[in-house]
């Protein structure tokens, strides 16, 4: 350790040194920037995006990594140099014009937040050979407020419409012009849902009083529609509009919209309820019902901008087609506004191939598999989808003794799916399904899984619903399991393997086994691909029932039990039990460089009535690359159990888990980036079994069982996907005894460390 600590420090007094070498007499690097605000209406962190000259990016919040690799190459223009500088950042010389302009922005920040008299200077220190720091100075000054609000319209319709909503603006807030553009989308929104289509943000103007110190009076005001004519512009009221004809035209070839033509001769056109569907080619690429109910646009409605927002997403949702537009058409008839829409859908190619190879992590052990899929993405004329995939795999495991059989895994699986754009289930309206917007999935897969110990047949199946709720652009997904079958089948276990388990484990994991249930899934994520730079959050929360239907009926039905106690399902046993998991995560960006991750989560597995132990595939196991890093996957746990043998690698898994992880990422150069991160967590049993000792959950012990580690992570990060290398090194262990569960006083790369390699985020 003490090595560890005095080659830091020298590395640091090296690259110390560096960092001013291409900086020339006269210029001044651009070392700090400080704000001070005696108040500010954000965190002095967001103030610096209105600077318009930064330092050089550090690596961790600490060191100046990229600028320090920049110094390191010299004017020689060899190879070496030229490498250094393209994975460097080159220095940040002090441009006071830039500082000037920083000033300015942060002023009109100030005013536009209310802070009329609010002054900003700033000061350059140059004491330092070579470098500058600059410190910007906030004297913010009494803000002003909003006295009142008042919505003036002038218009009765639009008065009666705009009191049906709450307004942003109250009195009493800080006058605040982000604010007040809020309250102008607002506004907008809620008239162009209710029929004023061609009236946009602009029409909209607040006229403020400021006649009393530090008060403003605020009112909303809406101009009229001006028309140019050859003398005076005419002004007139703001009209509602009605949708007069709605006409859909799609085409069952890829196309470009301008060169559609409806009036084609082989073209076909139907009416449904009022609208119009014209296929151009003549043949018919989607059922005239699926159209006609991914329509929200109908003749003799007043025109809506969300009915037309729910008509694109709705139809561009569709896998059938490949592109979605609308266009609308105004006209004015017996003094009333209307509006001819027009939907324009191109097909999507019906059928593909594809041929996946792909490198495997399942919990750190590494492998690789291959698969072959085949998609139809149309099968019955209604954007149904069919999917397919074969695919084999191996991996090889990590974790318990070879000679006892671990070593190689080989997967061979097969499934098929087909999925429904809409909601599929007997009795129920056309209305109902065209509100629920859900898409039905039926699915089955046959899995056979081979080890040295034994092999297993897994065939599974399902019936599922799947729909989207929220805003468009940050959905809350949610998936319903009405039915959720697996099928566990042996067909072979190594005797010797076999009698060296406890008999629980042995019937639970090993054993043929039926597992039929239900289960719901709720998931948010705010993170948009195409605005990386924004923090984010996720929530998942999913509850799992098992074997209920099935126990109630065999209690209902007089049926036996089997020698063990339990009921059987074509002389199987089935599981039962209840399970149910919450995970929270939250990245928070720094700055274009650094960002700061953390998850925390939770898991609670209950057996009763014909099972006392959670199946296999459905325990929780601690350790691996998307655990806690410190150890190797499901060599954790449960509890403070000891690991003293082969067998109890197999008997690390647990019905409750409990998982927290904190960690910096910061971009290096090129798409690689580093993070170094802290995991806490762990897993235990629900009731004291005694081939698991000290692995059951106690509220009294507990906390003392809550393993920790710590490691670095390299990743390279190619936007759509992410690759990273993680390293993980044991601080705490519950699994020791005394002075050695502190296993960050003995740091070693033997005992108390792993690594993992794995594809994304851990969270």
């Amino acid at each position: 350790m003490p090595r560890i600590l005095l080659g830091l420090i020298l590395i640091l007094a090296l690259t110390a040194c560096s960092t001013t070498r291409h900086v020339r007499d006269g210029e001044y690097l651009l070392d700090r920037v400080r704000i001070d605000a005696d108040h500010s209406p954000a965190p002095t962190a967001d103030l610096k995006s209105y600077l318009h000259q930064h330092p050089n990016q550090k690596i961790f919040g600490l060191l100046k990594w990229p600028l320090y690799l920049y110094s390191w190459s010299s004017d020689r223009g060899r190879w070496s140099d030229r490498l250094l500088r393209r994975m460097g950042e080159p220095p940040v010389l002090l441009d006071t014009s830039l500082v000037a302009l920083s000033r300015d922005e942060l002023q009109r920040y100030m005013i536009n937040k209310g802070y009329m008299h609010a002054v900003v200077d700033y000061a350059i220190d140059t004491s330092r050979r070579r470098r500058a720091t600059v410190r910007y100075r906030i004297r913010s000054g009494v803000p002003h407020l909003i006295a009142d609000y008042r919505l003036s319209p002038n218009d009765p319709r639009m008065d009666s419409l705009l009191r049906t909503e709450q307004p942003l603006i109250r009195a009493g807030q800080r006058f605040d012009r982000d604010e007040l553009e809020k309250e102008r989308q607002r506004i907008t929104s809620l008239l162009r849902r209710n029929g004023y289509f061609a009236f946009h943000r602009d029409y909209i103007y607040f006229a403020a009083d400021s006649t009393t110190p530090e008060r403003v009076g605020i009112e909303m005001r809406i101009r009229p529609i001006r028309i140019a004519t050859d003398s005076v512009p005419i002004e007139r009221p703001h009209r509602v509009y009605f949708i007069d004809s709605v006409r859909i035209l799609a085409d069952d070839r890829p196309l470009l919209f301008d060169t559609l033509n409806p009036s084609a001769a082989r073209a076909e056109t139907l009416n449904v309820r009022g609208v119009e569907i014209r296929y151009a080619s003549g043949r018919r690429m989607l059922r005239p019902g699926v159209l006609y109910r991914r329509c929200f646009l109908l003749p003799g409605r007043l025109f809506s901008e969300r009915d037309a927002e729910r008509t694109y997403s709705s139809l561009a949702g569709l896998g059938a087609l490949r592109q979605v537009s609308l266009r609308y058409d105004e006209a004015e008839r017996s003094d009333t506004m209307w509006v001819n829409t027009t939907v324009l859908a191109s097909a999507s190619p019906r059928q593909g191939f594809g041929v996946e190879l792909e490198g495997t992590n399942s919990g750190g052990d590494l492998g690789f598999a291959s698969s072959i899929n085949y998609r139809h993405r149309n099968l019955f004329k209604g954007s149904e989808l069919l999917s397919t995939r074969v695919r084999g795999a191996y991996e090889a495991l990590s974790g318990g003794d070879r000679g006892s059989g671990w070593g190689n895994y080989w997967e061979f699986a097969t499934e098929a799916s087909i999925h429904f754009p809409t909601f599929l289930l007997p009795f129920v309206s056309y209305d109902f399904r065209r509100r629920m917007r859900a898409t039905t999935e039926f699915k089955i897969s046959y899995d056979q899984q081979r080890r040295p110990e034994y092999r297993r047949a897994i065939i599974s199946g399902g019936w599922n619903y799947n729909w989207q709720t929220g805003a468009p652009g940050h959905p809350a997904r949610h998936s319903f399991k009405v039915l959720d079958v697996d099928y566990i089948y042996m067909l072979h276990v190594d005797t010797t393997f076999r009698s060296n388990l406890p008999e629980l484990t042995a019937k639970y994991n090993y054993s043929d086994m039926f597992i039929v249930g239900s289960g719901y899934t709720y998931s948010l994520n705010s993170y948009d691909p195409l605005r990386r730079n924004r923090s984010a959050h996720s929530l998942r929360i999913a509850v799992e029932l098992a074997g209920n239907v099935l126990y109630g009926l065999s209690h209902l039905l007089g049926a036996s039990r089997g020698a063990d106690g339990n009921y059987k399902l074509f002389g199987t046993t089935y599981s039962q039990f209840v399970k149910a998991d919450i995970d929270y995560a939250k990245s928070l960006v720094l700055d274009a460089r650094n960002s700061v991750a953390f998850h925390i989560g939770g898991g609670l597995g209950v057996p009763y009535g014909n099972s006392t132990e959670l199946p296999f595939v459905r325990r929780y196991y601690a350790g691996g690359a998307n655990s806690n890093r410190g150890w190797s996957v499901r060599t954790l746990g449960p509890g403070s159990m000891t690991v003293e043998e082969a067998t109890s690698f197999i008997n690390q898994v647990g019905d409750i888990r409990l998982d927290a992880n904190i960690e910096y990422r910061t971009r290096l150069f090129w798409k690689f980036e580093l993070a170094a991160y802290v995991d806490a967590g762990n897993i235990w049993t629900i009731r004291r079994y005694g081939y698991q000792p000290e692995g059951d959950f106690r509220l009294s012990r507990f906390y003392r069982e809550i393993a920790m580690s710590y490691g670095l992570g390299l990743r390279l990060d190619f936007e759509y996907f992410l690759i990273r290398f993680d390293t993980g090194l044991k601080a705490y262990d519950p699994g020791q005894r005394g002075a050695r569960r502190w296993a960050i006083s003995r740091p070693n790369l033997t005992h108390n460390f792993a690594w993992h390699f794995a594809i994304g985020y851990p969270f």
